[in-house]
Order: C-alpha cells, then sequence, then structure tokens
C-alpha cells in the first residue's frame, strides 16, 4: 500500500489546506505557439489577453527574453498540454540544452549543461523559481515534487548565467514557472479529465476572473496511478493560487499561495540484466553469501517492497510579489514563506528521514529595464536573501515502519545575493551587457542526537559581459563571458543525514558561450556553443562499505557542448488554409569530463550522454491535429566515473493527436513508447567502478496511451 500509519499525521496536517485548495477551481494552460524556443518573430493571437505588473503577458516575456544575450528557452504550455506529462523534466524534453530523464514515476533528474551531475532526489545546480520567486530551497537543492505540469502558463528558462536575472549563480542558470491569472484566462472555468495506463487518472479544475481592481486564479490537481513498475504507485493533490490587486494606477501586489501533497513508491534501481528482461520488477533484496557453508545468504537489505521505499512531500507555500512603476524606474519587492514536510523511506542502512523545513525569504529589484520600447542604457540592481531551519531526524526503516531515534539534528542555511546589470547600446545592432552579482552562502548543522556539528561559509562575485548583435530583422546573435558558483548544500555536506558534517568546497567555473537564434521565412532557429572550465564540481561516490553515497570535490573539470533547435513551418494554409505541417528538431551534445585527475584522468563524467535528439514532425488541420515524435539517444550514459559501464542507448517513437467537439471541448490523447522499447531512462552515478550486475539501473516506461479532455465553460 502507498499509505501506511506513519504517514497519517502528515496527511491529517495537510488535510485543510489542501481541502481549501479543492473548493477553489483552475483554468488550463492555454499559451499560444506550437514551439518551445524563444524564436524572435511576432505571434499575432486573435482576443490576445494583456499582462498585468506583477503578470506580464506571453508577449511581453518573449520581449524581455530576447535581451539576454545569451541561451534561453521560452516553452508555452501548448507545446506539452497534449502529452500526460507528468513531472517538470517531461515538459522540458524538447528545450535545447536541458536534459531531464525519469528516476521515479514523479520525480525527473534536470540538468542543463552538466548542472547537478551526481545529485539524487534533492536536485543542485539550477535555481527553480515560481512566478519569479524562488522555490528552490535555501539550502541550494530543488524538490521537483514541487511542480504540477497541467498548472503550468509557461516556462522560461534562462540558461548558465543568463539567470543573473533572477540572482542565479549556479551553472544551470535558472527555470521560471509562469502561472495563469484570471487576466490571462479565456474562459472563467474549465476542466481537464485524463486517464490510461496503469489505472492512471487525473482531473484538473481550474477557474479565475476579473473584479474591479483585481483579479484572481485558483486550481487544483489530482492524480493517482499504480505506476508502470512495481511498487512505483504515485497519490498526489496539488492546489495553487494567485491574487492580483491593483493598489493605484501604476502600483500592483499579487499573492501567490501553494498547498500540496506529493506521495510516491519508489521501485529502486535494477542491474542491467534485470533491467532489461523485467522492466517492470522492482529492485530485488541485497544479499551476501553466507560466510558459513551451507547456510542461506545474509539478507542486507530486504529491498523497496519489503521497506516500503517512497517519498511523500508535503508544501504549504504564500508569497507576495508588488510592482511599482516609477515612471523612469521600476520598483520590485516582495517576500515569502514556505513550510515543507519530508517522509522519505529508503534502505535500512540509510533509515526514514523525517525533515520539518522553514523558510523565509525577501528580495526587491530597481531599474529600468521592463519597458516596451529599449532605452539607450538600461539597469537594473537587487538584493535576494533567504534562511532555512530544518528539524532533520532519522529513524531505523523495519520493515516500513519507524524504528529507533538514530541522529537529529538542526540545519541551518543562508543566502545573501546582490547583483547589478547595465545593457547599453554601442551601436544601431549592437548592444554591451555587463554586470555582476556578489553571493554569500551559511551551512550548519547543530547535532541534537547522535549527530556531528559544522558550519562553512562561502562568498565570491561574479562577472558577466555579452554582446546582442542584430544583423537583421528577426535575427540575433550573441557572445558573453561568465563566472558561476555553487556553494554545497546540506545533503552534500551529510551525505543526506547518512555520515556524519564532512565540509567541502564551494564549486566554481568561468563559462564562454557563443551562438545566435532567430526566424527567417519557414525556418526558426536556436544554437549555442558553449565551454565551461570547473573547479571543485560535486562528485558522488560510493562510500568504502558499499551501502551508501559521499561528495566529494574533483579538482578540475571540464564542460562543454552544443545546444541545437531547429523548426520547419511547411504547408503553411496549404489545402485552402486547412493544413499546417510543422517539423521540429533538437540535438543536445554534451561533452563533460574530468581534466587530468589523480584518480579519473580524462575520463567523461557519468550520468548524461553524449547525444540526444528529439523530432517531432506534426500536421494541424482544421479542428483537429495529429502527429509524430522520435526521440534518439544513440549511446547511454556511463554509469561509473572509472567509464567501465554505460546504458544502452535507445529510441522511442510517440504519437499525439486531438479533435474539437465545439469551440468549447477539446479531446486529445497520446501514445508512448508506441513500440514498447525496453530501454534504461536513467543511471545512478554514486558508484566509483559499476559492474552490469550493480543495482544502478532504472528501466523506462514501456507502451502506454493516455486521453482525456478539456472543457471550458
Amino acid at each position: 500500500m502507498l499509505h501506511t500509519d506513519r504517514r497519517a499525521a502528515r496527511r491529517a496536517a495537510l488535510a485543510a489546506p489542501l481541502a481549501l485548495g479543492l473548493l477553489a477551481p483552475v483554468t488550463p494552460l492555454l499559451a499560444q505557439g506550437v514551439g518551445n524556443r524563444a524564436t524572435l518573430d511576432e505571434i499575432v493571437v486573435t482576443a490576445a489577453r494583456a499582462g498585468t505588473l506583477t503578470a506580464p503577458s506571453d508577449a511581453e516575456a518573449r520581449r524581455l527574453l530576447e535581451r539576454v544575450p545569451g541561451a534561453i528557452g521560452f516553452v508555452e504550455a501548448e507545446s506539452f498540454a497534449d502529452d500526460f506529462t507528468q513531472s517538470l523534466g517531461d515538459a522540458l524534453l524538447w528545450t535545447p540544452g536541458v536534459f531531464a530523464d525519469t528516476s521515479a514515476q514523479r520525480e525527473s533528474r534536470i540538468s542543463i549543461r552538466g548542472s547537478g551531475l551526481n545529485s539524487g532526489f534533492e536536485r543542485r545546480g539550477l535555481t527553480v523559481l515560481r512566478d519569479g520567486i524562488p522555490i528552490t530551497r535555501a539550502s541550494g537543492s530543488t524538490e521537483f515534487q514541487e511542480v504540477d505540469p497541467v498548472s503550468i502558463g509557461r516556462l522560461e528558462v534562462y540558461k548558465g548565467a543568463n539567470g543573473l536575472r533572477y540572482g542565479a549563480a549556479a551553472l544551470g542558470g535558472a527555470i521560471n514557472i509562469v502561472s495563469p491569472t484570471g487576466r490571462s484566462m479565456q474562459t472563467p472555468l474549465a476542466v481537464r479529465v485524463e486517464g490510461g495506463s496503469f489505472d492512471t487518472i487525473r482531473v484538473s479544475v481550474q477557474a479565475g476572473g476579473e473584479a474591479g481592481r483585481g483579479d484572481w486564479w485558483a486550481g487544483v490537481t489530482g492524480l493517482s496511478t499504480k505506476g508502470y513498475r512495481a511498487h512505483s504507485a504515485v497519490e498526489s493533490v496539488y492546489g495553487f493560487a494567485n491574487l492580483g490587486l491593483r493598489l493605484a494606477d501604476r502600483v500592483e501586489t499579487r499573492f501567490h499561495m501553494t498547498a500540496l501533497q506529493d506521495n510516491f513508491e519508489l521501485a529502486g534501481g535494477l542491474s542491467l540484466a534485470d533491467a532489461l528482461a523485467s522492466p517492470r520488477a522492482a529492485g530485488r533484496p541485497v544479499t551476501i553469501p553466507s560466510p558459513v557453508p551451507g547456510r542461506p545468504p545474509i539478507v542486507l537489505d530486504p529491498g523497496p517492497v519489503a521497506d516500503d521505499w517512497d517519498r511523500n512531500l508535503g508544501v504549504i507555500r504564500l508569497a507576495n510579489r508588488t510592482v511599482a512603476d516609477l515612471g523612469t524606474a521600476r520598483l520590485e519587492a516582495g517576500g515569502w514563506v514556505s513550510l515543507r514536510d519530508l517522509d522519505h523511506a529508503i534502505t535500512r542502512f540509510a533509515g526514514i528521514i523525517d525533515q520539518n523545513e522553514t523558510e523565509f525569504g525577501a528580495f526587491a529589484e530597481l531599474g529600468n529595464a521592463g519597458s516596451a520600447e529599449r532605452s539607450p542604457v538600461e539597469w537594473l540592481v537587487g538584493v535576494q536573501a533567504n534562511r532555512g531551519s530544518n528539524d532533520a531526524r532519522t529513524w531505523a526503516n523495519v520493515s516500513g515502519e519507524r524504528g529507533a531515534l538514530r541522529n537529529r539534528s538542526d540545519q541551518d542555511s543562508a543566502n545573501v545575493v546582490a547583483y547589478a546589470q547595465v545593457d547599453a547600446a554601442l551601436a544601431e545592432r549592437l548592444r554591451l551587457v555587463a554586470g555582476g552579482q556578489f553571493a554569500a552562502a551559511l551551512r550548519k548543522v547543530r547535532a541534537i542526537e547522535n549527530a556531528v556539528s559544522g558550519r562553512e561559509t562561502y562568498r565570491q562575485f561574479n562577472p558577466r559581459i555579452g554582446l546582442l548583435y542584430t544583423p537583421a530583422e528577426n535575427v540575433q546573435i550573441f557572445a558573453n563571458a561568465s563566472r558561476s558558483f555553487e556553494p554545497p548544500s546540506i545533503a552534500d555536506l551529510t551525505a543526506g543525514g547518512a555520515f556524519p558534517f564532512a565540509p567541502l568546497d564551494a564549486q566554481r567555473a568561468w563559462t564562454a558561450e557563443l551562438g545566435a537564434r532567430g526566424q527567417r521565412g519557414i525556418l526558426a532557429f536556436d544554437l549555442a556553443v558553449y565551454r565551461s572550465a570547473i573547479r571543485d564540481e560535486f562528485i558522488d561516490l560510493l562510500a568504502p562499505s558499499g551501502r551508501s553515497s559521499f561528495t566529494i570535490n574533483a579538482d578540475r573539470t571540464l564542460h562543454q557542448g552544443i545546444e541545437a533547435g531547429l523548426d520547419l513551418f511547411l504547408l503553411s494554409g496549404a489545402l485552402g488554409g486547412r493544413i499546417d505541417l510543422v517539423l521540429r528538431q533538437v540535438w543536445t551534445f554534451s561533452d563533460f569530463r574530468f581534466d587530468d585527475d589523480p584518480r579519473f584522468g580524462n575520463n567523461r563524467l557519468a550520468g548524461v550522454p553524449r547525444h540526444v535528439l528529439a523530432s517531432e514532425a506534426r500536421v494541424d488541420g482544421r479542428g483537429w491535429y495529429l502527429g509524430g515524435n522520435l526521440r534518439w539517444i544513440p549511446e547511454g550514459a556511463f554509469v561509473d566515473q572509472a567509464n567501465t559501464t554505460q546504458a544502452p542507448g535507445y529510441h522511442l517513437v510517440g504519437l499525439t493527436f486531438g479533435l474539437d467537439v465545439g469551440r468549447r471541448l477539446q479531446l486529445f490523447g497520446s501514445v508512448e513508447n508506441l513500440f514498447d522499447t525496453v530501454h534504461i531512462s536513467n543511471v545512478a552515478t554514486n558508484v566509483n567502478q559499476a559492474l552490469e550486475r550493480s543495482p544502478a539501473f532504472t528501466p523506462g516506461q514501456g507502451r502506454a496511451a493516455f486521453g482525456g479532455l478539456r472543457a471550458r465553460f
């Protein structure tokens, strides 16, 4: 069973806010367009809704993204609304430079330019925001469980140092999740119902509207599925809402609320042979031969089913963003508070992780860069600070129930980031963007029971300079150089609570980037080439006991690659304006390796394949569409830093289709992995020298079919 008695108190604590969320329906994600890359063409949408001071429209957001002298991404909800998108990683599969795989039913490992290659469930190397306000924890890690794809209006991706706009300092950059608002909705009420393979059902109800000087949006999503693999069931409820108030003609404030409970079982890893032969199986027990001849093997760990491995996260969050248009400048300020409750049962060695965290944060930004018309000189200055306090406990895992308390500690994390940027015209078609940020971080553990205290502080100044050249209409060429900075998370310093506090250095890198984007006729393109020289990259290795992993600093590593996207708009308006054909291709090349490492030489870093290619052909008619897609990984990722074991490559074929039934009802469906290809979707990289029998392989989902309807009222 997914729920056990040890979770009853947590569900009860969250029942009240989630019940309130269930009473507040929500609106669908109806962003316009077919592509997911930031192209420069002007998209004209009938009856398009204008944005507000606190919630810019899609067109306004595109315009601001086009001012970034570096690689970016603009993902409209329509580009993934027809698939059964379960996670943030699923929504980013078509964004060049973003690698996302599935490590559990509701969990993705997302890496931009090799960020967070080795991180486990608590992902590092990337700042994730919702409506411009961080959901990345003060400790530096991100819970992607907090994201519900069907409650997204759009995604804005700022790769690498281009995340300076939100004070992001880490290697991967920033992803901003933008919610719908009452002013962006097409109808006051929308319902989405879908279901399919593995007894899956998902229902989303969304509503919103305007009233005088304010607008409101609210919604709830419920998901239940048994999952493809044994012991991979999911039960989740998400509630989101926002309320905007125009306080004066040029002043607006908006409150954002979140209440969610996401529970999913963990099936565990398999050996390569087991993963390919029995992809739906859960992980086996870990055993060793008995030292006494004739005796049965000794069971070190009974496995995910017997000990009910799972990950259950509850979040309550309140945030505010207030914007004042001062005429010659724009002032933004706000803050947030979040409560997180994590109940995470894994191996008997690691036990049951039990954490209750409270986080507070605030930000302020002043500048003139948000106006519709570009000024000769645009500038902004900002500051952001947050602090999290975590009551962290670990219990023995006794057949899925809590045993004795093993350790307890107070874990405190704090960050301050100050940043500034100037964007100046050097010539009619050439602009210079220069800026920098100062980042400081605190990581502290205070032992309460059977733990080790420790304290580390980190600080660094990160400069950035870039050029943006517009040689022709709807075409841009860019180049930039920057420095990044990432302090370790508490999980890195304590091996997720499995080991005593162990100091680590911050990860630092210099990155150079060159690229172009735009649209000419039927062709839209997006290309970037980058190279990052990294010092002290975080690498996870297996402990000598072989039963857990810990994080170390590598000396020097190198990340370089190519990010390319190409859209072809063919047969536009063919057959009397009744048919459109769009071809979409994405290629991400990743060359990540050690640089003369004393242990691993110039080996490739484990975790990400060198080539990821995706292609889609979609035909849109009057009131219907049909699409086919291909995801091809020629060779899989290495599992170990010694480069002895590698996952096999694979290709997956899928279909999407839809039909309008009247003006306000749409039917849609998808078939995933049409040919039921057995493949490896994720590898655990915390092994020093893997064998094919190591339980480091996660089999990907087999053939699945999903269908549903969207109704607007």
